[in-house]
């Protein structure tokens, strides 16, 4: 009984625990151990790699893999920003009137957007012979250069709007925190229930409940178990991996959001790599590249230790090349570790 449930436990759950102690050593646990790194660490993974985990997670776990998605968070960004700074009569007369109903269209044409590149990669994926990552590769250069048509050479300023700063920037609940500089000390308020945060686990809830609840789950599993007897089986496998990457462009999209609304601007290069970084923590959290794996949780716990190795790299000074090769390493070591301890039964 005891050794059945250490096998359901993670692996990479006492992994990013390991990893918090040793940075925390070597950094020092007053500076690592803040309450501002600890909550700059969290915000970082949910504005960046911890929702389109989620998205990757999907193209994975129904034997596919995305790689629009950096492109899609650039052009959901990018449209965003630009909706609500567009000098046009409509745009303008919608700002001043009517500022939340601008930003709500905003926001709708910017998901819709990842909607339709997904919709796109998945139409292609489940009417053509043709291998998903140079689908989604294609895609992902559209989405690029489109960034950069819109962008026109420009970086995307919003400033000054409060509603959409407050989805990427703004805490429900906030707690001040004494700041020492030398002899002097000062008052630092850090926001400890951000709303990025909370938007990150109602999609990590709402997709748990999907993939355990429903008809939809069930059958990305069982394609990705074994693609030919899932159809066998009865199971319409092209429509569930073209709803999979629809999904994950929908998901993609929400990061450009807020994404853009944390950096209150919008460039083309806002979702270079995050592709990888969200195969990265998906395969991490225990997915297989062959289909059929893991959870929306273990994903999260992945996305959370590429954020944690990023942030203690950087406080302990690591170059920007060194920091990759640390991660590939810890990648190639985990996926090994996991296929190993799994090898004969997956929970």
């Amino acid at each position: 009984m005891k050794r059945r449930f250490l096998r359901q436990i993670p692996m990479t759950l006492p992994l990013l625990f390991a990893m918090v102690v040793l940075f925390a050593i070597f950094v020092g646990p007053a500076k690592y151990l803040k309450l501002s790194n600890i909550m700059n660490v969290i915000v970082q993974c949910t504005s960046g790699v911890g929702i389109v985990a989620l998205a990757s997670f999907l193209a994975i776990c129904s034997t596919g893999v995305d790689l629009s998605l950096g492109g899609i968070v650039s052009l959901s960004g990018m449209l965003t920003a630009k909706l609500l700074t567009w000098d046009v009569p409509l745009l303008s007369g919608l700002r001043e009137s009517s500022p939340a109903l601008l930003l709500a269209l905003a926001i709708l044409a910017s998901i819709t957007t990842g909607a339709l590149v997904g919709s796109l990669n998945g139409l292609i994926l489940s009417r053509t012979n043709i291998p998903s990552f140079i689908i989604t590769l294609g895609t992902y250069k559209i989405c690029e250069t489109l960034s950069r048509v819109i962008a026109d050479g420009t970086t995307v300023r919003v400033n000054g709007n409060a509603a959409f700063e407050f989805i990427g920037g703004g805490s429900l609940l906030n707690v001040q925190q004494i700041v020492k500089q030398g002899a002097r000390q000062s008052v630092r308020t850090v926001g400890v229930l951000p709303v990025s945060v909370l938007i990150l686990f109602f999609l990590y809830l709402v997709f748990s409940i999907v993939m355990k609840r429903t008809r939809f789950g069930t059958y990305v599993y069982a394609i990705g178990g074994n693609y030919d007897a899932a159809e066998l089986s009865g199971i319409n496998a092209r429509r569930t991996r073209f709803w999979a990457f629809l999904l994950g462009g929908m998901i993609a999209a929400v990061t450009g959001i807020i994404m853009t609304s944390r950096l209150t601007a919008a460039s083309a290069s806002n979702g270079l790599g995050l592709e990888f970084d969200g195969i990265a923590a998906a395969v991490v959290g225990g997915a297989a590249m062959t289909g059929g794996r893991s959870t929306p949780w273990r994903t999260l716990i992945g996305a959370f230790i590429i954020s944690v190795l990023s942030n203690g790299f950087n406080m302990v000074g690591m170059s920007s090349s060194l920091q990759m090769i640390a991660v590939g390493a810890v990648l190639i070591a985990v996926v090994a570790v996991d296929a190993a301890r799994s090898r004969r039964q997956w929970p």
